[in-house]
């Protein structure tokens, strides 16, 4: 690749993450934020918390340690609610795997999740919005976590206390960009999707772009679903908390297959292992959830090690690729610009998913709780990824054109006769063993070959094969091919059974041959021929092309027969009228 291409390649990829980091910046100001129309709290102190037989009151609610909540526990909030001059008032928090009572002053004003646990399904992560009765300041709020898996949650989510209106809109305010990649990355794959099959079959059948927006999808889809951004279309938390998982579960092996599909990396056979065996272990999860066998929250851990190991994976045999094509491009030729944007997208969005996949155990297992967790470097790297995908298809489409230029250019050096311009031997060989249907086949011999070469030099007699050569492609432009088969011995092969067209064109051929006799000095452009056709009743025992070929030269003898007769009977009467003439200078 020359130095302008790199240049133009590494402006492109800039540009393009100078755009994305653009569109993040702006999307992630506050100038899109609404003012508020009442009080908005944010209930951080005067909590009490029991959890595990302890008792206590933190300064801030969200920096309770509460340890790792598991199935069998119960966890309670109690606080004295004050005037915060909201009517109606809503308090909002989420839960993550767990059934919820909340009372106010011993009634129980909100319950959740308990025919999740009678029909034993995996509680969903929630957005909950309780609406307070009037004269709810003084009361006691007592707020009661049940956790029903292992592992459930750690932490706890922060409680606002507002009108729904000014909670709902500071939500969607807070998810914005992530709403905004997640709803883009999800239309892209769609496109993606939309338009693979016709990229596939009419272009380099490239099944990589079906797996790119496969991969956009399950991004956006796994985006929208951790940042609980569903409730903005939705009120079915068990499906897209379920969503959540598979789509991130199916992620690993969507990769591996694009990767597989791309023809992009060394390893391929491991790849498509590694990339099946994921797929399979997304669906025996999914179906030990779906039949509440094993739910699917259990297999988190395990999926986060996997990734991790398959992420070293593929950059390890990505930078081989990368290196073997810098150090032998002659034997792997210079397909190394589309692989090193899927390295560096791959670099993008595996950095930012260890990122977030560490602190998300960090937080779970050993800080503040996984209810404060966020995948924002996830996110941002997912919109850099699919952008950087975008450019490997580019560069790679590049790439597959550039050979597909040069694999015609090397089959023409191949079946292209050199002189003339037409195809070969071998090529009319080729064509003759592909044929199919119906044809003709006309055998032509050159005539005065030898002669021109032996009075006017090869040169001469260069210029009238060549010439001839293109007497034929002008004559039978409706011809499949037309070859020289060596020396002095050509063949056009008609796609077509026909003797009235077959005819008009042998017309053609004489007037063209007169017409640039009348132009020539030295050489004389003439030929014999002779023509058959697959269905011609002589071969009809045992139609091949060989066949037809052989029975079309049969009848070109024959007119080569009477040319060189005719020949002859010239020479003979041109000799006796050079004695005549000679015989009468004697006498004289």
């Amino acid at each position: 690749m020359d130095i302008k291409l790199r240049i133009r390649t590494l402006l492109l990829t800039l540009g393009a993450v100078l755009l994305v980091g653009a569109v993040i910046s702006f999307l992630g100001s506050d100038r899109f934020k609404s003012p508020k129309h009442s009080n908005y709290v944010q209930l951080e102190d005067g909590w009490t918390v029991s959890h595990a037989q302890i008792t206590y009151s933190p300064d801030k609610l969200t920096e309770s340690d509460i340890g790792i909540a598991n199935a069998g526990d119960i966890i309670t909030l109690s606080k004295v609610l004050e005037d915060y001059d909201v009517s109606p008032a809503t308090i909002h928090f989420r839960s993550i795997l767990s059934a919820i009572d909340i009372y106010l002053d011993g009634d129980k004003i909100y319950s959740f999740g308990w025919d999740y646990v009678q029909d034993k399904r995996m509680l969903p992560k929630v957005q909950h919005f309780v609406n307070l009765p009037d004269g709810y300041a003084g009361k006691e709020l007592v707020i009661i976590f049940y956790p029903q898996e292992k592992n459930a949650f750690s932490g706890l989510s922060p409680i606002t206390l507002g009108s729904l209106e000014d909670i709902t809109r500071t939500m969607s305010q807070n998810g914005r960009l992530s709403l905004y990649i997640a709803v883009f990355l999800v239309m892209f794959g769609v496109m993606l999707l939309a338009l693979s099959p016709i990229l596939i079959f009419e272009g380099n059948h490239d099944l990589s772009i079906g797996f790119s927006g496969f991969i956009s999808i399950l991004l956006g889809t796994y985006i929208l679903c951790f940042n609980d951004l569903f409730w903005l279309f939705s009120d079915n938390p068990s499906f897209y908390t379920f969503l959540e998982y598979f789509s991130l579960f199916l992620m690993p092996a969507a990769i591996l297959m694009f990767l597989y599909t791309a023809r992009q990396i060394h390893g391929r056979f491991i790849t498509m292992v590694l990339g099946l065996t994921n797929f399979g272990f997304a669906i025996i999860t999914a179906i030990l959830h779906l039949t509440n066998t094993i739910h699917i929250c259990h297999f988190v851990t395990i999926l986060h090690f996997i990734a991790l190991v398959e992420g070293i994976y593929i950059i390890i045999f990505l930078l081989i690729t990368v290196y073997k094509r810098y150090r032998y491009p002659d034997e792997l030729h210079t397909k190394s610009m589309s692989t090193n944007m899927l390295l560096l997208g791959l670099f993008l969005f595996l950095g930012c998913s260890v990122i977030d996949i560490v602190k998300f155990n960090v937080m779970k297992f050993a800080s503040s709780g996984e209810v404060n967790a966020s995948i924002n470097f996830m996110t941002v790297g997912a919109l850099l990824f699919m952008t950087c995908l975008v450019l490997n298809y580019f560069f790679h489409c590049i790439e597959f054109i550039n050979e597909s230029n040069m694999k015609k250019q090397l089959e023409g050096l191949a079946y292209t006769d050199s002189l003339t311009g037409i195809s070969n031997r071998s090529k009319c060989e080729l064509a003759m063993a592909e044929i199919q249907g119906e044809y003709s086949i006309i055998s032509i011999d050159l005539d005065y070959l030898k002669y021109t070469n032996d009075n006017y030099g090869h040169l001469e007699g260069d210029r009238l094969i060549s010439g001839f050569a293109d007497i034929l492609t002008n004559s039978f432009t409706d011809a499949s091919l037309v070859g020289r088969m060596g020396g002095d011995e050509f063949i056009v092969i008609l796609p077509y059974v026909d003797e009235d067209r077959l005819q008009r064109d042998l017309d053609c051929l004489n007037d063209l041959m007169t017409f640039r006799n009348g132009m020539e000095k030295h050489i004389k452009f003439s030929a014999s021929y002779g023509y058959a056709t697959s269905t011609d009743e002589k071969i009809q025992d045992n139609v091949t092309a060989q066949n037809v070929y052989l029975l079309a030269d049969a009848r070109m003898y024959k007119m080569k027969n009477a040319h060189h007769k005719q020949s002859l009977g010239r020479l003979y009467d041109d000799l006796m009228k050079k004695a005549d003439k000679e015989g009468g200078l004697n006498e004289t």
